[in-house]
């Protein structure tokens, strides 16, 4: 028998080892596998078939370390094994490392470039990982071409810019074009701040912008930044603008980053609402009985202080009817530090009668004093839209009766609507 075995060419003795390891494998027998698997190796290091099945069994035995490494030496040796990008970015994915698992499957992607299982993981990982927002936000030309027309217009030769949550690291970029020295993008999301950098570097721009992998509420003169900054570039609104943390941050931007005198892209938003009707906005929160059960216990689930997003707009729909005439909620001037927390009041005249049950929120971003994107009326291209907050007590309203509403900001809106008032609201156009 040892002479047989002394005989025996190499690769039958793979052969052997690789039949004998893959049975011990699907048989849960790991700690066997794994040591047939180490000695086919020890015979041929480099087995493609070895490496892959001992990566497979050290996943079942929990060495995701080992079995991690293992993989990408699959990878290494032959690059078109297909599924050994699959098991690695799993692993990865699992231990919550999705950039990884995103890397991973873009490098798959690349090898495999008409494989759709393969994109499609990519796409579900993608979503994972970042806001789903990014490229909807990029695709919208409309506010792309005005903030270029706002920061062409601001931007002045020599000057020292912030850009506040760069993303892709566009409006840094326009800036460049415009004229500015130096831009320091800051990005608090790490993939995304690397993205930047990839991109800055494509565009060949990498010696007038600096994307710095942090909140800008971190950064310090000094230390990130050379110096105080000419002119500050942001975008971070969300569709009832504030949700974002553009109060804070630019509280914060204007006590410790921006010059005296420095300029802001944009200078300022209007905050408009609303009076709908829409019942089913307070099922959302509120839930009894439905189809004659009692449900009520799911409402530990409601969150009546979170705006729902995009759902419904100022075109009235069976779902909702628009009770008020419109009002300003409030006005911001970016150009000096905006307070964190607010409140506001304003009579609210009544164009019909019903139960107010939400507030509809929209913006008008000033980007400078003659340029203004609007999401009164968004068009399906655009990104942001329309915002809807309940009312936490829904109030009865009638045409001949004002009411007087009182919104709180405090990282979140809440409003109130009540008290008749004789005071009438001037007409928002």
């Amino acid at each position: 028998m040892e002479a047989f075995k002394l005989m025996a060419k190499p690769s039958d003795t793979i052969k052997r080892l690789l039949s004998q390891g893959a049975s011990e494998l699907a048989g849960a027998k790991y700690e066997a596998a794994r040591k047939t698997f180490e000695t086919a190796l020890e015979i041929e290091n480099d087995n493609i078939s070895a490496n892959y099945f001992l990566a497979a069994t050290l996943e079942e035995l929990d060495e995701t370390d080992l079995a991690v490494e293992t993989y990408l030496k699959v990878i290494k040796l032959d690059a078109t094994v297909r599924q050994a990008y699959i098991q690695l970015s799993n692993i990865f994915y699992t231990q919550d490392k999705k950039q990884s698992a995103l890397g991973i499957l873009e490098t798959a992607r690349h090898q495999f470039p008409k494989d759709k299982d393969i994109l499609y993981l990519r796409g579900q990982v993608a979503m994972q990982c970042l806001p789903g927002w990014h490229l909807p936000m990029l695709a919208d030309q409309e506010r792309n071409d005005l903030y270029e027309k706002a920061i062409n217009a601001t931007v002045r030769t020599g000057d020292i810019a912030l850009d506040i949550g760069t993303g892709s690291g566009l409006l840094a970029m326009m800036a460049v074009r415009a004229g500015a020295a130096h831009v320091y993008a800051c990005e608090s999301e790490p993939f995304v701040a690397e993205l930047a950098r990839q991109i800055v570097e494509k565009n060949g721009l990498s010696d007038k912008i600096t994307v710095i992998n942090k909140r800008s509420n971190d950064l310090v003169v000094g230390e990130d930044l050379p110096q105080k900054v000419d002119i500050v570039l942001t975008e971070i609104f969300d569709r009832a603008l504030v949700g974002e943390g553009i109060l804070p941050t630019l509280n914060h931007a204007w006590k410790n980053l921006l010059n005296d005198g420095a300029r802001i892209i944009p200078q300022g938003a209007t905050l408009y609402g609303v009076v709908i009707e829409c019942p089913h906005l307070q099922r959302f929160h509120h839930l009894e009985t439905v189809n004659g059960f009692d449900l009520s216990e799911m409402n530990v689930l409601a969150h009546p202080l979170a705006y729902k997003d995009g759902m419904i707009d100022l075109q009235e729909s069976e779902d909702h009817r628009i009770l008020s005439e419109p009002f300003i909620i409030r006005k911001f001037d970016f150009r000096y530090p905006p307070p964190l927390n607010f409140r506001e009041k304003c009579p609210v005249n009544f164009k019909q009668d019903g139960t107010g049950d939400a507030i509809l929120m929209w913006f008008d971003l000033h980007l400078t004093h003659d340029l203004t994107f609007s999401t009164q009326k968004p068009k399906p291209r655009n990104h942001w839209r329309q915002a809807a907050q309940i009312l936490l007590k829904p109030q009865p309203c009638e045409i001949s009766k004002p009411l007087m509403l009182k919104t709180y900001y405090r990282n979140y809106f809440d409003f109130e609507l009540g008290k008749e008032t004789k005071k009438t609201l001037k007409k928002v156009k």
